[in-house]
């Protein structure tokens, strides 16, 4: 079989192309979420360390408020961090999905049309 090189043909292979592209693309974001989601890594964030010269902020906070309220308020910097670590894996799953979605039945109608244009000429 040898291949057309008119416009008709060159567009068809050519979107074929580049929604295959897209559907690698989906898959690798799957892929990658699906890692992220085996083996998370939590941003280490407490809300009373500052970088720099106020490393001696937890001790002031400490004896302002006390011990319960710095423990407290590090689980719950903890929990949030976890939780929008959740909603970062969900958000990039669905987007890997959607890429697949949209991609999936644009390459299987331009490359199932490609033989069809043979038959056609």
């Amino acid at each position: 079989m040898k291949i057309k090189w008119d416009l008709e043909h060159v567009y068809f292979y050519l979107v074929s192309f580049i929604a295959l592209i897209l559907i690698i693309v989906g898959a690798v974001n799957i892929t990658q979420t699906a890692i992220a989601y085996v083996t998370p890594v939590y941003d280490n964030y407490s809300p009373f360390v500052q970088p720099g010269p106020y490393r001696d902020d937890v001790t002031d906070w400490e004896e302002k408020f006390g011990p319960e309220l710095v423990e407290q308020e590090t689980e719950r910097a903890e929990t949030i961090s976890r939780e929008n670590y959740q909603r970062g894996l969900i958000r990039d799953l669905v987007g890997g999905l959607a890429f697949i979605a949209v991609a999936l039945p644009v390459y299987l109608y331009h490359w199932r049309k490609i033989p069809k244009l043979e038959e056609d000429e």
